[in-house]
């Protein structure tokens, strides 16, 4: 693969991003369909489903893109992946979904999962200040998903899910999209995380802005689909909800799961004109992140995110960007 992209250079690798974006995605989409319908006909709860196969599938780009990172050494694309997939659904896809049709959702049936995003994000950050995530902070993290299932389950109206398409006749055409799902993520994250580290190397981009711009939006796409779909459809519940979720799953199931396999390390590492390193802990990456978070429960006290707000988060979205890019 490295081989491949050192002949043909950084155009290889945008093909080769987009080709694994493609894998991502439909892969992610044949393992939750697939899951689900197996599931459903077996006798499985529709709460159960979407609890289960349909959050974790959705969030399986990046849990896989994080865990082939980190395997490979490159822990801050991970980290840059969960930090800028949250910002990401928040800025981008929330911001897109209120543009598309405003948002209405009471803030009593929504504000518990809020303050549980938020809590979950202020423990990452106070997990991550020594420079490391430790396997039994990822652990922590683990059995707080457990518990925040759990609880949705225990409160079948506090649990916004995404429709789940009718059971098939043909078990067999379920079990094969479980199966080709997971091989289009595994080949997917596969080539994503290659051509993410070579693009970074080539240009000379620390890792961890690869993270949180590249490999962060092609991982969401998703949560993208899903919330967009569910903004054309007016189903305000299913757009916030997912986008709510999704943060929570991120931060919990990805940054927990994988640093429980491999202690993360968070720090990000530079070069300097003089070509020496400088390591530093991102603190307004991860503050930013926090700072979304906040602002969503905030507008959200209205009970309605208007298309004033989506042009805020996505001026927000562009904002937190163009500061990365101007601080290489």
């Amino acid at each position: 693969m490295t081989a491949l992209l050192n002949s043909y250079g950084p155009v290889s690798s945008y093909i080769f991003i987009l080709i694994s974006v493609g894998l991502l995605f439909y892969g992610a989409d044949w393992l939750v369909r697939g899951g689900a319908q197996i599931a459903r006909r077996f006798g499985v709860r529709p709460l159960v489903v979407g609890l289960t196969v349909v959050a974790f599938g959705t969030s399986l780009p990046e849990f896989v893109v994080s865990f082939f990172a980190a395997m490979q050494g490159s822990s801050t694309i991970a980290i840059g992946n969960i930090i800028g997939s949250n910002i990401t659904n928040i800025g981008l896809i929330l911001g897109l979904s209120a543009l598309v049709f405003p948002i209405v959702v009471s803030f009593r049936t929504m504000y518990r999962q809020l303050v549980v995003m938020i809590v979950v994000v202020v423990l990452l950050y106070v997990f991550a200040l020594d420079g490391i995530v430790a396997r039994w902070q990822g652990i922590v993290m683990v059995l707080l998903l457990f518990a925040y299932i759990y609880y949705l389950y225990n409160h079948p109206d506090e649990a916004v899910i995404e429709t789940i398409d009718e059971i098939p006749e043909n078990l067999t055409k379920s079990i094969a999209l479980v199966i080709f799902g997971i091989l289009g993520l595994m080949l997917g994250s596969r080539l994503f995380v290659d051509s993410a580290i070579w693009l970074a190397q080539y240009y000379h981009i620390p890792e961890v802005i690869i993270g949180l711009t590249i490999v962060a939006l092609g991982t969401s796409l998703p949560e993208l689909a899903t919330s967009m779909v569910a903004a054309f459809r007016k189903h305000s519940d299913i757009s916030l909800g997912n986008i709510v979720g999704s943060n929570i799953f991120n931060v919990l199931f990805i940054m927990g799961g994988v640093s429980v396999i491999k202690p993360l390390g968070v720090n990000e590492t530079r070069v300097n004109p003089d070509g020496t390193l400088t390591s530093f802990f991102p603190h307004f990456e991860y503050l930013f992140m926090l700072g979304l978070s906040f602002v969503l429960m905030l507008l959200l006290l209205r009970n309605r995110i208007g298309r004033l707000a989506g042009v805020i988060f996505l001026g927000s979205y562009i904002f937190f960007y163009i500061y990365l890019y101007q601080n290489l």
